[in-house]
């Protein structure tokens, strides 16, 4: 796991290019802090910063180059299926490294040309240079696991793992970007290729740009929509056994490294099977890593978190956590976090654990992202449920309710529900779009449904399930990738920890997006995933009742956030007050003070104000 950097210049390299790479590679040394290279010619400068995983001699450093030095490449990630790879390359080509995943990109490169991507098994970013044909091929993962950015100047483009990089070295200055700003506040993030700064772009999930001297071309390698718009037509014992393959496939790949494995157990399902793997596929020390608050609560799982690591026999890293200590992991990231705003409060939680991973000594965490994809989420009975209901309202019965005298409360929250079909709600975080042009003080052309609508008919499979196929399209392409996935990396990196997620393996998913909801969801949410856990997992927890990750943060977001709120935008002249009416505000803020219900909505608002005053 590491980061990388690097410019494109094609015969116009200077050595500032070369001085903007060094400052590249110091502004995210924290994603690598065990080695430091750049390599250069008189067409590309390539940086990376390495967090040693898999072969850590120093053979294994980047930049790397083929043995006949006609291919260069930065990589960030792992490659889980480096030596099944390397397996079918060692007759042609004589590696000089011991085990390194980037050394087989090189020849798998060589051997297969840019389709060896379809070979990998991981999460990446790659910049590879191929000297003989005078090609750069950028890279990002197939679900986007890993951030990738950039920009050009003057004729010469520039990539980096962070796009704070590009500023911090004087590349670049800041101009935010408005439509990004008007998606965050409905998605709390914004989808690629778009970011939050004008002249930054960032690749999207599953595509390479192939770069030559005659511009840039972009090239989809992968899409999740393929496979959604397939149906399989197996039994759910078929789907458990084939999922349950896959699964443990995926296991045993993320449990592949030269370092101490650590485990955030949470005590809910998808945790507690990284560790009942984890254990089955490594001999070596695993340590579980656990936070509570001090103050139980029926959300408090942290009791079947301890009992399940001592029958595991694994050693238990609790930690009970004050308001203080949140506050200070909230307060500490902020700080530090300037590439996008922390969309999620939980990101501060991911970023706790992830330091006591780093005090502990540990380098690999393993989370559960992924799992309620595979299985499915609980509201996506209530969303099925009410897309049959709006599809047999008539337009006529609509305009009679609508005449009726009700308050004006209640016209609102019908507007709401009629305004777009069902499965925009499954992603309204934030504000929806009647609220926004109310608020919205700049351009009022922007629509963020229009996204979700774009995502969702991708889906053109009529399938009597075909409205959850396109819920999960954007739920992959947009919740995950530009949301989930960022609060984990980000949060984790800033920590120097690389965090792997089993439950995102691109098989098991692939499978899984084939396969019809009244098999996936036979009797409710996750049904394969428990049916798969049922002869391995104790029944406390395959039996145990859903909790979100976030339940920790509820009292922060009931009695400290509008105390946050009131000082940091409404009683200075902030920065948001440039997008957003006073007036909202000022009304959410009274309205948080006297129902208690609107923490969520005043983090989104506070936490993207801290931003651009970081950014400022």
């Amino acid at each position: 796991m590491c980061g990388i950097t690097g410019a494109i210049g094609f015969k116009n390299i200077r050595d500032r290019d070369k001085k903007y790479i060094e400052e590249f590679n110091s502004s995210i040394s924290h994603r690598g802090p065990d080695a430091s290279g750049i390599w250069s010619d008189e067409n590309v400068v390539f940086g990376h910063t390495r967090l040693s995983i898999i072969d850590l001699s120093n053979s294994s450093n980047q930049p790397m180059l083929s043995n006949d030095e006609n291919i260069a490449i930065v990589f960030n990630g792992e490659i889980y299926n480096h030596q099944e790879i390397r397996e079918e390359l060692k007759d042609e080509f004589v590696f000089k490294t011991d085990h390194s995943d980037t050394e087989v990109i090189i020849n798998a490169y060589k051997k297969w040309g840019i389709e060896a991507l379809q070979k990998f098994t991981g999460m990446f970013v790659i910049a590879l240079y191929d000297k003989t044909e005078e090609k750069v091929f950028l890279v990002r993962d197939r679900f986007g696991k890993k951030p990738f950015y950039i920009t050009t100047v003057n004729d010469t483009l520039y990539f980096s793992s962070e796009n704070q990089a590009f500023f911090e070295s004087g590349l670049l200055k800041k101009e935010f970007n408005d439509e990004a700003i008007y998606h965050y506040l409905t998605f709390m993030t914004v989808p690629a290729p778009q970011t939050f700064f004008k002249n930054v772009q960032k690749v999207e999930a599953g595509y390479y740009y192939e770069i030559t001297q005659n511009g840039m071309q972009k090239h989809k390698y992968w899409d999740i929509a393929d496979y959604l718009n397939q149906e399989n037509s197996c039994t759910f014992e078929e789907a458990k056994t084939k999922s349950e393959e896959l699964l443990e496939k995926a296991m045993k790949y993320r449990n592949v490294a030269d370092v101490p494995i650590s485990i955030a157990l949470s005590g809910g399902l998808d945790s507690s099977l990284n560790l009942y793997y984890t254990k089955q596929n490594r001999e070596d020390e695993i340590s579980t890593i656990n936070i509570s608050y001090e103050k139980t609560s029926k959300f408090d799982e942290s009791m079947i978190a301890e009992k399940y690591s001592k029958e595991q026999k694994v050693k238990y890293i609790p930690k009970k956590i004050s308001q203080k200590d949140f506050i200070d992991w909230i307060e500490e990231y902020l700080s530090i976090s300037k590439d996008i705003p922390t969309g999620d409060p939980n990101t501060a939680l991911m970023y706790g654990i992830s330091k006591i991973a780093r005090d502990n000594g540990f380098k690999v965490l393993l989370v559960g992202e992924g799992g309620d994809e595979i299985g499915g989420y609980p509201i996506y009975d209530k969303l099925v449920q009410l897309d049959k209901v709006l599809k047999y309202i008539p337009y006529w019965f609509i305009s009679l309710i609508l005449k009726i005298p009700l308050p004006n409360q209640i016209k609102k929250k019908i507007h709401s529900l009629l305004e777009n079909p069902a499965y925009t709600r499954r992603f309204i975080f934030g504000f929806s779009e009647l609220q926004k042009k109310k608020f919205w003080k700049k351009d009022k052309s922007y629509n963020s449904y229009k996204i979700i609508k774009k995502l969702s008919d991708e889906i053109t499979g009529k399938y009597k399930d075909s409205f959850l196929r396109k819920v999960l399209n954007v739920e992959y392409k947009l919740r995950l990738a530009e949301l989930l996935l960022p609060r984990v990396d980000y949060p984790s990196m800033a920590a120097s920890i690389e965090a792997r997620s089993p439950f995102m393996d691109h098989s098991l998913v692939e499978y899984s997006a084939t396969l019809p909801w009244d098999v996936k969801m036979k009797d409710g949410a996750k049904t394969i995933i428990k049916a798969i856990a049922k002869d391995k997992l104790p029944d406390y927890i395959v039996n145990a009742p859903k909790v979100g990750f976030g339940m920790l943060l509820n009292p922060f977001l009931k009695d400290t956030m509008p105390i946050w709120f009131k000082d940091d935008i409404l009683d200075k002249n902030s920065p948001i007050k440039e997008y957003i009416k006073y007036q909202f505000l000022e009304d959410i803020y009274n309205n948080h003070n006297q129902s208690k219900n609107y923490g969520y909505q005043l983090w989104i608002l506070y936490s993207l104000n801290k931003w651009m005053v970081n950014n400022g």
